[in-house]
C-alpha cells in the first residue's frame, strides 16, 4: 500500500493565538506525540507568506489508518476542542494523492506494455488483489494463483512484447483493452512461441488504473496470418 499524504490548513484568529498553538506543539502533547505516533512518517510546518495567520501542516503516514487512529486520539484528549478557541474558520484536512501528467490512455498503454514485460513481476504492480485471469482452457486464476504459475521453475520466459493495442475504450473509472503480444516460453520443456490476443478489464482505484479482470486467446503461431480487428 501506498503512504498516506495529508494537508491540514488551520487560520488563527490572532498573534496570540497563533501563538498559543505554537507552544502546544512545542510540548510533550504537541508534535512528538505526533511523530512518534505508529505509521507517521513525517510531518512538516509551514505559514502563508502574505498570511502569517494561516499555518499548513504537511504530514506522511505509512496508512490512512495510522492517521485516522492518531485524528482520533486528538479528538479524545481534546485537542481538537483546544484547537477551537483558536483558528478563526473550521480546519481544512484534505488527504492527497500523486499527480500522474499522463491523460487516461497514456497510464493504459503504459500498463498493458508492463502486462507484456520478459519478467513478470513488472506487469504484477498493476494487478488488483482481486484481479482474475482466465486461461485459455476457460480455468480461472487469481492473481496468488498468476504468481505462483509463472514462479513454477516449470516456465522459462525468453521473450515477451506488446504487438499493437486493438482497442481501447475508457468508461468514467472503467476502461477495456484488447491487445496482441507475442512471448517466446518454456513450458515442462516444450519450447513456445505464441501470438496471442488478451482483454484486460481495468479499473482506476486511488487514482492508479488496475486490472481487474484478464483473459488469454490460444496462441498462434507467428507465421499464421495475423488477428484482425477493424
Amino acid at each position: 500500500m501506498s503512504n498516506h499524504t495529508v494537508s491540514a490548513t488551520f487560520e488563527f484568529k490572532d498573534a496570540s493565538s497563533k501563538d498559543r498553538f505554537i507552544e502546544f506543539c512545542n510540548s510533550d502533547n504537541g508534535l512528538k506525540v505526533t511523530r512518534a505516533w505508529p505509521g507517521c512518517e513525517s510531518i512538516e510546518c509551514y505559514e502563508a507568506q502574505d498570511t502569517p495567520l494561516k499555518v499548513t501542516i504537511w504530514q506522511k503516514w505509512s496508512n490512512p489508518q495510522s492517521h485516522e487512529s492518531y485524528v482520533k486520539h486528538r479528538h479524545d484528549d481534546g485537542s481538537f476542542d483546544f484547537l477551537g478557541e483558536l483558528i478563526a474558520s473550521p480546519p481544512d484536512i484534505s488527504p492527497l494523492r500523486p499527480v500522474v501528467f499522463e491523460t487516461d490512455q497514456q497510464q493504459i498503454e503504459s500498463v498493458i506494455r508492463d502486462m507484456c514485460h520478459k519478467d513478470h513481476t513488472v506487469g504484477l504492480k498493476h494487478m488488483h488483489k482481486d484481479c482474475v485471469f482466465i486461461r485459455p482452457t476457460g480455468n480461472p486464476l487469481n492473481n496468488e494463483g498468476w504468481q505462483r504459475m509463472m514462479n513454477d521453475e516449470a516456465v522459462t520466459v525468453a521473450a515477451s512484447e506488446l504487438m499493437t493495442i486493438n482497442k481501447l475504450r475508457i468508461s468514467d473509472n472503467m476502461a477495456y483493452v484488447c491487445y496482441t503480444s507475442q512471448a517466446m516460453f518454456t513450458y515442462k520443456g516444450t519450447v513456445n512461441d505464441d501470438v496471442a490476443v488478451f482483454t484486460s478489464v481495468l479499473e482506476k482505484v486511488d487514482g492508479r488504473w488496475q486490472v481487474v479482470f484478464g483473459q488469454r486467446s490460444t496462441g498462434r503461431s507467428p507465421a499464421a496470418a495475423p488477428p484482425i480487428f477493424c
